[in-house]
């Protein structure tokens, strides 16, 4: 992935997590406001959703970074790839792969979702080099 789209989800997930974290941190004090002044309990359970919700939020942008493949060889036997969220890279053999699709969003496609038999998936975006060439040689092998 180039050096400017790892900068552009980083920026994203920064701003995103940052401005998800204020606006939670501002119904917990709504939420204990409410709670001493024994204020209604609309308050009280509209503040807990709130909260629930920007926590989800920021746990759908720690899993979408898990999964967005930055780097990545192949070898024709297996695939080493690191994503976002993690600098380690991983190493799956082509049998642990089960299935190769594209990767289709509101835009268009974006590139390759590839699901390994133990459930977990990965994106490869057009953006990485050989990233279609390595798809079509492992949707051959697949199949």
């Amino acid at each position: 992935m180039p050096k400017w789209q790892q900068i552009g989800h980083d920026f994203g997930f920064w701003t995103m997590s940052i401005l998800f974290t204020g606006f939670a941190l501002f119904n917990v004090r709504i939420l204990f406001q409410a709670w001493e002044s024994r204020d209604s309990r609309a308050i009280l359970v509209f503040s807990c959703l709130f909260i629930a919700f920007t926590c989800a939020a920021i746990g759908g942008q720690v899993s979408f970074r898990q999964r967005i493949v930055k780097e990545f060889t192949y070898d024709g036997y297996t695939l080493q790839f690191s994503t976002l969220g993690t600098a380690m890279p991983q190493t799956r053999a082509l049998s642990e792969i089960a299935g190769l699709r594209e990767w289709k969003g509101r835009g268009g496609p974006f590139g390759y979702r590839i699901t390994f038999r133990d459930g977990k998936k990965i994106y490869l975006q057009y953006g990485i080099p050989n990233a279609v060439a390595v798809a079509a040689d492992i949707l051959r092998n697949v199949g």
